[in-house]
């Protein structure tokens, strides 16, 4: 090719390059602007779903809030001693004016029942229709047999959501059986949803929709589904609900965003709850976004032909030159000189440099060849050098490692074992001296109170004939002065109290046997081998002897035991160490309850059950809890959450070696400020497992 046709060809070549370089200008904006539209759009979208997710939060809290209020007002209600006597009477009037009427007018109770325990007969029943479907009836029902504070939230298929409460009716001082069950509602309704929108944004719209589509309550007027709501019910809403998530639609172009969550009752899904938000924020950052990416795109555009133009000039005009001057060049001869080149040119610059870049070429290499030969020898020495001393050193750290570790051990165990030992010396003695000290104040207390208790029926007898003596001699004799001091010393005020005294003092002498009864039954001292007992006799007795710390005589509201026994067989164990792990896990839970300010219904609840071949007993309160990070610390001796004087950490070390010792196990559950849970397991046949574990 010459000269004039290469030059041609330069020439044609130059806008192309004009094109190239506004291509290659202008597509990091266009991909850069790309990659930011996305990296805005996306954190919009996940703002608008947690602005959805606050609202459900919202909602659920406020139902929660609604139910504890329901919770507490029935309860104080229930609680209440004309009530109870009321539902005994019956007195039906009484009934509605003061408790059905009161509940509906000055409060936002919808409906109120009131059954007797006796016969199951309704004393009163006001409000909504809603009592008369046949799923409330049902869950009345249910709720009237449970005998205990229960709520529920119920679908009603063709009214809505209803919160139905009951608690059964019972003294204001706890005493006595139940005798009714009080039963309350409120309707989840549209004045329910409004109410709490009122608490919530303001722009928010609220829709409750049954499973099965046919029903809904909103907060405003009535809403038709839309056409993908129906297109998606059944085949994306529903299965979705069901599975406990939820289902966000993010609709900036029509201005709301919406999410479909599940409505809980107990841990099942009863209802869909539809909520939409405004999209207004959300719209407007997507707009002023758009405006600056479009802005950008437009200085980049003409920024790009600017720098294109430039670039074109740059480097064609010099190109063109080159081409001139190439034919030296041509031949592969780098040594000649390239002429005609202004000094201040870069491709001057560039053919000077292939010029020195080909005279220097053949020494470099000459030399680099020397060098890298004579590294290579210094290297492949210093290598095995440095093996042979990694691999000397690898041997020692070995060898120091596993002394170290086996040293580490030993020194663990020891530590162990002394901690044990110390703890176990302890409980032992302390228990030891405390058996034998309640074994003998048991049996000091034992015979005066049996000599109380045997003389008071002679004194009942004699006062009584005392009395029948006196009422003769005020039949036969009338002195005056005799009536003076009868008056004077209140004689039929003395005929009434002296029986009710006599009978006070009965009770208490009673109330000393049971008590020297669980001293007994606690102590064992009598019992160090192993035994067959009723389990439920030893927590009975714990219970008793801890009476004084669940019903306090000081400001502190006392602790309600509740106790679900199932049918056990005897258990063998060793009686007097099984009671100590229920007085220390009972201690420790009353302790919880006390710390706890705010807990107003203060609980330890009991239960027992029969797994075949071994016994579960689970103590739980709703005091303080524990928190996670001391669970796998609590049965280590010495370790306390109490404070100074209180606690010395040995008593769930001294539980866990004891049920370990009855091959049993025990387990702590615990959720801060709401409650710990405490599961025990013991065999029944213990003997077989002690042979079975001295054989093997």
């Amino acid at each position: 090719m010459n000269t004039p046709r290469r030059l041609k060809f330069l020439q044609r070549l130059q806008p192309k390059i004009l094109v190239f370089t506004f291509g290659a200008s202008l597509f990091p904006v266009l991909v850069l602007s790309n990659v930011i539209w996305q990296f805005v759009e996306k954190p919009l979208i996940e703002l608008e779903k947690t602005r959805l997710d606050d609202q459900v939060l919202a909602f659920r809290g406020y139902t929660s809030a609604t139910e504890k209020g329901l919770q507490n007002l029935i309860s104080s209600y229930a609680n209440w001693t004309d009530l109870y006597n009321a539902v005994q009477q019956p007195n039906r009037a009484w009934i509605e004016k003061e408790v059905s009427n009161q509940l509906l007018f000055t409060t936002d109770i919808d409906l109120v029942k009131v059954i007797k325990s006796a016969n199951g007969e309704i004393l009163g029943e006001s409000g909504s229709l809603v009592l008369n479907l046949p799923a409330v009836q049902a869950k009345v029902r249910d709720l009237s047999q449970r005998h205990k504070l229960s709520q529920v939230l119920i679908d009603t298929e063709s009214q809505g959501l209803v919160l139905l409460g009951s608690s059964p009716v019972s003294r204001s001082d706890g005493t006595g059986e139940q005798s009714g069950t009080l039963i309350a509602g409120q309707l989840i309704d549209r004045g329910w949803l409004r109410q709490f929108l009122n608490y919530s944004q303001p722009t928010t719209k609220l829709e409750i929709i049954s499973l099965d589509g046919k029903f809904s309550v909103s907060s405003s007027s009535a809403q038709q589904p839309d056409t993908w709501e129906q297109a998606n019910f059944s085949r994306n809403i529903l299965p979705t609900i069901f599975q406990k998530h939820s289902i966000y639609r993010i609709q900036p172009e029509v201005g709301l965003n919406t999410i479909y969550a599940p409505i809980y009752s107990g841990n099942k899904p009863i209802a869909i709850l539809k909520l939409q938000i405004v999209a207004q924020y959300f719209q407007q950052a997507k707009l002023t976004l758009t405006r600056l990416i479009w802005l950008g795109l437009s200085l980049a555009t003409v920024l790009s032909v600017l720098i294109a133009h430039l670039l074109a000039r740059q480097i064609s005009n010099p190109i063109i030159q080159l081409a001139k001057r190439s034919k030296t060049l041509a031949t592969g001869d780098l040594t000649s000189p390239i002429p005609n080149i202004k000094s201040s040119d870069e491709i001057e610059q560039l053919a000077n440099a292939y010029q020195e870049m080909a005279n220097s070429l053949t020494s470099l290499i000459n030399n680099l060849e020397q060098k890298v030969m004579q590294r290579t020898q210094e290297l492949e020495l210093a290598r095995q050098t440095l093996e042979e001393r990694v691999q000397q050193r690898t041997v020692e750290l070995l060898q120091k490692n596993q002394e170290l570790q086996l040293k580490t051990e030993q020194l663990h165990t020891a530590l162990h074992n002394l901690k044990m030992a110390e703890s176990q010396l302890i409980q032992k003695e302390k228990m030891s001296s405390l058996g034998h000290m309640v074994a003998g104040i048991a049996h000091e207390i034992n015979n005066p109170i049996n000599f109380i208790y045997a003389n008071l029926t002679y004194i009942k007898n004699y006062s009584q004939d005392l009395l029948n003596l006196i009422f003769f001699y005020q039949q036969k004799y009338s002195d005056p002065e005799i009536q003076i001091y009868i008056e004077k010393i209140e004689l039929d005020y003395l005929i009434k109290d002296l029986p009710q005294i006599i009978v006070s003092m009965e009770t208490g002498a009673t109330r000393i046997q049971n008590i020297i009864i669980s001293l007994k039954n606690f102590a064992r001292h009598d019992e160090a081998e192993i035994k067959k007992i009723n389990i439920h006799e030893g927590i009975d007795s714990t219970l008793a002897l801890l009476q004084h710390r669940l019903n306090p005589h000081h400001d502190c509201p006392a602790i309600q035991v509740i106790k679900n026994y199932e049918s056990l067989p005897l258990l063998e164990c060793y009686p007097q160490q099984v009671n100590q792990v229920f007085i220390q896990i009972l201690l420790n839970a009353i302790d919880a309850l006390e710390s706890s300010q705010k807990q107003v219904n203060k609980l330890i609840i009991i239960q027992t059950k029969n797994l075949g071949d071994r016994a579960v007993i689970k103590i739980i309160d709703n005091g303080i809890g524990i928190e996670s990070q001391n669970i796998s610390k609590i049965f280590d001796p010495f370790f306390t959450t109490k404070p100074v004087g209180k606690g010395v950490g040995l008593g769930l070390t001294d539980c866990y070696q004891i049920i370990q010792k009855h091959h049993g196990n025990i387990q702590v559950f615990s959720q801060l400020n709401q409650k710990t849970e405490v599961m025990i397991e013991l065999p029944y046949l213990l003997s077989e497992l002690s042979y079975k574990a001295k054989v093997f």
